[in-house]
């Protein structure tokens, strides 16, 4: 099914031919041969990232709002433009009230795009969990029954945290990212050298924002198998509460478990004072950015090769093409972990299949 990524029962179709039901609404359609091959081969390979396919007419309503809010975005830009260059120049108080109107709207404008996309989102979300709680319930319980290797245990605290990655500020990051190159080029209008500027200041983002990937995806990993593994161990044991308490073996049990668990809390401190010391990183570098592109404007105006509005402009471009680059940065711990529930989730799901009821 290309909405609910499901394989169904099929049935006998009235005009002919064969149908099935989705299970997102109950809707009847036709079964067509290659209706599966119209999926990108990607989205196709489980039965995850088949439901994620699902809701892509709902990410796409998300990056057109996307692009609506990020195109307002440049209205502050316009604002200060017409206020310091034309405003103050003309001492026309109408002026003032005509522009600042027209900024008003469309910051109302923005806002509703930015509170579409975010319920958009949500909702999406809500029926991602809801196609598949059922699904994940099955497949933790035939897990438990068959002795999986696979944590069943984790698999709904899995589910939540995709779910939550997909309306969060990360999916929002993603979406905004790709408008930095626009804000730089805007930049360049203003004056080439603040567009050299920013460009330096967004690269050396990029780069912090590729170190952070190389050096804390695999520490991150580490310590998330870490806790896992002791969680398991004394879920393990636990199941025989009666029979250590009996033997005197609660002792022996408290000693080893702390072993595991001293190891897992070395492990997620030394990754998160990595994500730290690159999160502290990113923020110098983003009030370096702010104040030495101030200091660049200024220049610019003292020796009359820029206007005082366009100074102020250029320092609120600068920081906005940075803005999604940085939220990236901070986020990134966050999609690290969601990777790690989406690989385990999809492999729960694939070692077993939905079977005929």
């Amino acid at each position: 099914c290309p909405r609910c990524g499901h394989l169904p029962a099929l049935a006998a179709s009235p005009a002919g031919g064969r149908s099935w039901r989705c299970c997102f609404g109950g809707l009847k359609r036709p079964l067509s041969t290659d209706l599966f091959m119209k999926t990108p081969s990607f989205f196709r390979r489980s039965e995850l990232t088949s439901t994620l396919w699902a809701f892509r007419q709902e990410f796409l309503i998300v990056g057109v709002l996307s692009f609506l809010t990020n195109l307002l975005m440049l209205a502050p830009t316009i604002y200060m433009l017409q206020v310091f260059d034309r405003v103050l120049s003309s001492g026309s108080e109408l002026t003032l009230v005509a522009v600042s109107l027209i900024t008003l709207f469309l910051f109302g404008v923005m806002a509703l795009s930015e509170w579409m996309r975010s319920r958009v989102l949500v909702r999406a979300g809500m029926q991602f969990d809801d196609q598949l709680s059922t699904r994940v319930f099955n497949a933790s319980f035939e897990a438990y029954l068959g002795q999986s290797s696979t944590n069943p245990s984790r698999a709904f605290s899995d589910l939540i945290q995709i779910r939550q990655f997909l309306t969060g500020n990360g999916i929002f990051a993603l979406f905004d990212a790709p408008w930095a190159p626009i804000y730089i080029a805007v930049t360049f209008f203003l004056h080439p050298w603040l567009g050299v500027l920013s460009l330096v200041f967004a690269v050396v983002q990029a780069a912090l924002a590729w170190f952070g990937h190389r050096h804390t995806v695999a520490p991150a990993e580490d310590a998330n198998a870490a806790v896992t593994d002791s969680t398991n161990y004394l879920q393990s044991k636990l199941r025989n509460s009666e029979v250590l308490e009996s033997m005197g073996m609660v002792g022996n049990l408290l000693g080893r478990w702390d072993q595991k668990y001293q190891i897992a809390l070395a492990k997620n401190a030394s990754t998160l004072s990595l994500t730290h010391r690159v999160t502290a990183v990113s923020k110098f570098i983003r009030y370096t950015q702010q104040s030495l592109s101030l200091g660049a404007g200024a220049l610019l105006v003292i020796d009359g090769q820029l206007s005082p509005g366009a100074m102020i402009a250029a320092n609120v471009l600068m920081g906005r093409a940075l803005a999604p680059i940085d939220q990236l940065v901070g986020t990134w711990r966050g999609f690290v972990t969601t990777r790690s529930a989406f690989d385990r989730l999809e492999k729960l799901l694939t070692e077993f299949p939905e079977r005929d009821p």
